[in-house]
């Protein structure tokens, strides 16, 4: 259920949209499907609550900033997408519910496939009745 542009990008429209918001249990409203059509159809898998506002305006959108962040948070929280916090202060937003890590380098995210690295822990470390949820690592760049 996508709709092919002129310019060969993959988009998926309105009611793609809606069905994987209904399969996560997400209620439908207005501004969720808005913010949902928009999020999964930008060059990037990985934004800002503050990025994907500046998208609101450009579409003429009136949804406030608050209303971005309280959706964002609503879709991670029903595993629509994975919230990753890269420092004290930058959060972002992952279309990629799959596991996987992250290379950063200045303010842009890229997908390091599980496969390409090797990372060993003593499960004996994990304290009694825990166990390990995700791994999520972020490896930051800078020019040589």
């Amino acid at each position: 259920m996508q709709n092919i542009q002129s310019n060969n990008d993959i988009r998926m429209n309105r009611i793609c949209i809606m069905g994987m918001l209904r399969h996560k249990d997400i209620k439908l409203t207005k501004q969720r499907v808005a913010l949902a059509s928009l999020l999964f159809n930008l060059p990037t898998g990985h934004v800002t609550a503050e990025e994907l506002h500046d998208e609101t305006k450009k579409k003429k959108l009136r949804i406030s900033l608050a209303t971005v962040y309280n959706t964002l948070n609503h879709f991670s929280e029903n595993g629509l997408i994975k919230t990753l916090q890269v420092d004290n202060q930058k959060t972002f937003f992952d279309r990629n519910t799959e596991h996987h890590y992250h290379f950063k380098y200045k303010e842009v995210l890229e997908d390091i496939k599980v496969n390409d690295m090797q990372i060993k822990y003593n499960s004996k470390n994990i304290p009694q009745g825990k166990k390990i949820k995700s791994i999520d690592i972020v490896i930051n760049l800078i020019d040589e």
